[in-house]
């Protein structure tokens, strides 16, 4: 979804555009920025004392890079770079500490990456132990983490649970051998089925998993197999995100050949096998591109009308201020969405000199706040009330999705018709955290 900015405070030091080419920019609106922006904003966020918080913990290194990977990844790696990388991550997280006065009770902590089980146990065990150190962990705070299905086995899934990890989602991308073949990440039906079956042993208190549409390879024969198989594999929630081709952004992606991607028409079908497999089988649609058990908490969550949507997805809090720390890590506070430096020497230098390592970030004023409000507003809940809108506010937002046919309006609020739920996705979600932010 994206942004317009418009006018910034004049007390803050912008500095130029960031090119589409530096990897991981927040896209057209972005802007290079130094620390000196963000401290209004962690002012803001340190007198607020309801506001909740959350920690995106940015863990890049990976085995090797599929074809599919849109994220800030570091592939050549010795044990003591990852060492060095776990040093660092402690003192960045002492600097957002220090920047937010040590207003340090976290609602969330989520583990992203690159794949963070390719650390070992005692690599891991010391990134907990640094948050500890800076942050309050309590028995409410909620502690996710991605996992590569390929590097996972029952000692570490032990492990991590006894870390006080309770919500696992597995990076999958698809189950079809085929298309795995054309992307380089290959893990079989079986491999998935252990994992989950250790896991749901283990106790973990939401297992999830993701599948992309748009890969090389895929057709809609293809889709149809998979959504059975995944189906099958029944997880508690499955999060469905297209894939775009960004050779420009991600280079070796130049290795996908435009030629075996499918169609805008075959990604429709796709999406629309994908909404009947889920839901024939008992799965709600949440938002606009998620498939939930009906017992599952954001399934609840947009029942009740709880649900959220920020940089790290869907999450039973209406409202969530997220801190981003380590390589390329997002943030997001209000009216704020910044990413860390994604060259690991530069952000190593920064962190070194005891600066944070803010690289990018989308300003918004108070209408752009309004406006990802009410269109995050929609997603959530799939209806709104036009009662605190404008006139002016509802020509701009919401009357160009009702001509287009993804919004009806009636007398006193809008709502998402099934076009708009079966298109959106396509417009308004992305397989990239980065690329999905706004």
């Amino acid at each position: 979804m994206k942004t317009t900015t418009r006018t910034w405070p004049s007390s803050l030091a912008v500095q130029s555009l960031v090119r589409p080419s530096e990897a991981g920019s927040l896209g057209d609106n972005a802007v290079r920025v130094s620390p000196e922006l963000l401290q209004p904003f962690f002012a803001q966020l340190t007198a607020d004392k309801d506001a909740e918080l959350a920690l995106n913990v940015h863990l890049p290194f990976c085995p090797s890079r599929c074809l599919s990977c849109d994220r800030v990844a570091v592939v050549a790696h010795r044990d003591e770079e990852i060492d060095h990388y776990i040093t660092h991550l402690d003192k960045e997280l002492m600097l957002i500490a220090e920047a937010i006065d040590g207003r340090g009770g976290l609602a969330r902590v989520h583990f992203g990456g690159g794949s963070p089980n390719h650390l070992s146990e005692l690599a891991l065990a010391t990134v907990f132990s640094h948050i500890n150190r800076h942050f309050s962990i309590t028995d409410a705070t909620r502690i996710s983490m991605e996992l590569n299905p390929r590097r996972t086995s029952r000692a570490q899934l032990n492990f991590l649970k006894g870390l006080g990890v309770d919500q696992l989602k597995l990076e999958v991308r698809d189950v079809d051998a085929k298309v795995q073949q054309e992307i380089g990440r290959i893990h079989s039906l079986e491999l998935l089925e252990d994992v989950i079956s250790i896991a749901h042993g283990v106790n973990f208190d939401s297992l999830g998993m993701d599948y992309l549409i748009g890969l090389p390879g895929q057709t809609v024969e293809s889709c149809e197999q998979s959504v059975a198989a995944m189906v099958s594999l029944s997880p508690d929630w499955l999060v469905c995100l297209p894939f775009h081709r960004r050779e420009s952004v991600f280079p070796h992606q130049i290795a996908v050949e435009a030629q075996h991607l499918p169609s805008l028409a075959d990604r429709l079908a796709m999406f629309n096998q994908m909404q009947m497999g889920f839901d024939q089988a008992g799965y709600e649609w949440v938002g606009l591109n998620v498939f939930a058990k009906p017992e599952h908490e954001l399934s609840v969550a947009q029942r009740t009308g709880s649900l959220g949507l920020n940089v790290l997805g869907y999450g039973p809090e209406r409202s969530l201020s997220v801190l981003g720390v380590g390589l390329g890590a997002l943030s997001e506070l209000p009216g704020l969405i910044y990413q860390n430096q994604a060259n690991l020497a530069s952000w190593h230098a920064l962190v070194d000199a005891g600066l944070l390592s803010a690289h990018s970030a989308v300003v918004s004023d108070e209408s752009d706040i309004l406006r990802r409000k009410v269109l995050r507003g929609l997603i959530c809940r799939q209806s709104l009330y036009s009662s605190a809108l404008t006139p002016a506010q509802e020509a701009e937002w919401l009357l160009p999705l009702v001509d287009q046919g993804f919004v009806s309006k009636g007398t006193s609020d809008y709502r998402l018709t099934e076009l708009g739920r079966s298109v959106l996705p396509h417009m308004w979600a992305d397989s990239s955290p980065v690329y999905r932010a706004l």
